[in-house]
């Protein structure tokens, strides 16, 4: 046994040093080529968590991020409210006083914001509102101008007047923007009554919005208004006095209200096209 160990070791003493060196440490070695691999490939991201009141929770956590994409994206480190509270400023807010308004107040009484002093944002916000009924509903009045001639403008402004821009209750909950009554023979028809107006007064319930305008062009080309389509496509001043007058609403200003609202959204724009 001595003789065995004693050649063993006599060669170990024969081989380079820097061979018995490699051999007593390569874990050491693997481990720094691995750590060395890392630090060249990788590179190291550290988020935070941040609790309810803004500070550093107790969490911390260590994820790799490829070295490419931190290049492409760098990393910024913002607390989680602060970010919150920046972009809550950029986003316009309107004065919760805004539902106290009707969408269509300010077109009806221009002069009715100034007088009262009436925060700007909430003017431009119920315009606003009014703006992308517009857009929402013009292709709807377009086609059905197409088959029923009546005026864009028309169809637009009594959608925006009686039913506030789409806010209403008649609008939201039955899709009726025309505020059209039950017929004198409700057979196939839904109706429902709100407990704002007479006991007696049944209003349509539709399935869509699309079967709202529908049945207002089909109210429109019945006997009581057929008399309008006699009138220019662009005479929307006629058709409002007529609407009127042929009993469609019982508001004295009923004409008056349609005009200003087709004059001051520009809505006879779309009579003269097409």
């Amino acid at each position: 046994m001595r003789t065995i160990e004693f050649d063993v070791r006599s060669q170990r003493n024969q081989r380079p040093q820097w061979v018995n060196n490699l051999e007593k440490n390569w874990f050491r070695i693997l481990i720094l080529a691995v750590a060395l691999h890392v630090f060249f490939n990788k590179d190291i991201s550290i988020q935070f968590n941040m609790n309810a009141a803004g500070q550093v929770g107790e969490a911390l956590v260590i994820q790799p991020v490829s070295y490419e994409k931190n290049q492409q994206q760098k990393v910024s480190v913002t607390p989680v409210s602060k970010r919150s509270s920046s972009h809550k400023e950029k986003k316009k807010t309107v004065p919760p006083e805004a539902n106290n308004f009707s969408n269509l107040g300010f077109i009806l009484n221009p002069d009715y914001a100034r007088r009262k002093k009436i925060d700007r944002r909430i003017v431009q916000q119920k315009l606003e509102n009014c703006q992308a009924y517009i857009k929402a509903y013009e292709p709807i009045a377009r086609k059905e101008r197409e088959k029923y001639d009546i005026p864009v403008s028309i169809t637009l402004a009594q959608g925006l007047l009686e039913s506030n821009a789409g806010d209403s209750r008649l609008a939201k909950e039955s899709n009726n923007h025309f505020g059209i009554k039950c017929r004198t023979k409700c057979l196939g028809c839904t109706c429902r009554n709100y407990s704002d107006d007479d006991i007696y007064d049944m209003f349509r319930v539709f399935e869509s919005t699309w079967e709202s305008f529908r049945e207002h062009s089909i109210l429109l080309s019945g006997n009581r208004y057929k008399h309008l389509k006699k009138l220019p496509a662009r005479d929307y001043k006629n058709w409002a006095h007529g609407l009127k007058k042929a009993g469609y609403a019982t508001d004295k200003r009923y004409a008056e209200k349609l005009i200003r609202i087709i004059e001051e959204l520009d809505l006879d724009r779309f009579d003269r096209v097409g």
